[in-house]
């Protein structure tokens, strides 16, 4: 069993209960899931990829040079990632919508989680742990996107203009889950840093599916909900 295999046998149940059948990906092949829902996967998506490129060009910094492959390898994920976030903004132009107003604000809960943990371990904690986060963002990219992609556009009648961030993944993260393998395999050698790269994908499993569960709990556009809620919370006070 290579390296990669453990890690993934060591997450696979939390994997299959959080991720495998999220109501989310339930929604979307039921034919279910609202414009509403769709907008918050790119707002939520957007908020974390936009930190990407500088939470790994961190990651590289920070490997001395006992660990020269592992920076080579955050040097060109740096590169490969940086502007992704670009696609989202495309698709919610594309979509009708303004991506200042969309994008205003700050992350909810899964998002941040993601982009929290994710700087913690390029900055202070492990930076091999962010294999482990790799391995599930790009494997969901690779395994899912583009089936996602097709969908919306052909059941959901949505544009292809507008899905330009999964149709493009579909592409971009099966190579990165390839690059990702052979990192995990052939430049993790102690103990130590498996262990960092388990509790990375582990994590990741739970953000992430934290991120779905704000997207289907807080779809686009809220303000009207949140309005309504902080004049009951007012009119309550009132009384």
């Amino acid at each position: 069993m290579t390296q990669y295999d453990q890690v993934v046998a060591a997450t696979s149940e939390e994997f299959g209960h959080y991720i495998g059948t999220h109501p989310m990906l339930l929604h979307l092949t039921g034919g279910s899931l609202t414009r509403g829902e769709y907008i918050a996967y790119l707002r939520e998506t957007y908020h974390m990829v936009r930190h990407t490129p500088r939470m790994l060009a961190l990651a590289g910094a920070r490997c001395e040079d006992d660990r020269r492959g592992l920076r080579n390898w955050f040097i060109e994920q740096t590169e490969e990632e940086n502007n992704h976030d670009l696609f989202c903004i495309k698709d919610l132009r594309n979509f009708g919508e303004n991506p200042e107003t969309v994008l205003a604000g700050q992350p909810l809960p899964g998002a941040w989680a993601l982009v929290c943990q994710n700087y913690f371990m390029a900055t202070y904690g492990n930076p091999a742990g962010i294999l482990g986060v790799a391995s599930i963002t790009e494997g969901l990219g690779a395994s899912t996107a583009g089936s996602m992609a097709d969908l919306l556009t052909s059941h959901y009648g949505y544009g292809s203009d507008a899905v330009t961030f999964l149709r493009s993944h579909s592409g971009f993260d099966a190579k990165h889950l390839d690059e990702t393998r052979r990192a995990i395999n052939e430049l993790v050698h102690s103990r130590e840093d498996l262990n960092a790269v388990i509790q990375g994908r582990h994590m990741t499993i739970y953000y992430y599916a934290q991120m779905f569960n704000d997207c289907l709990a807080h779809p686009y556009p809220a303000a009207a909900k949140d309005d309504d809620t902080a004049e009951m919370i007012l009119a309550v006070a009132a009384e």
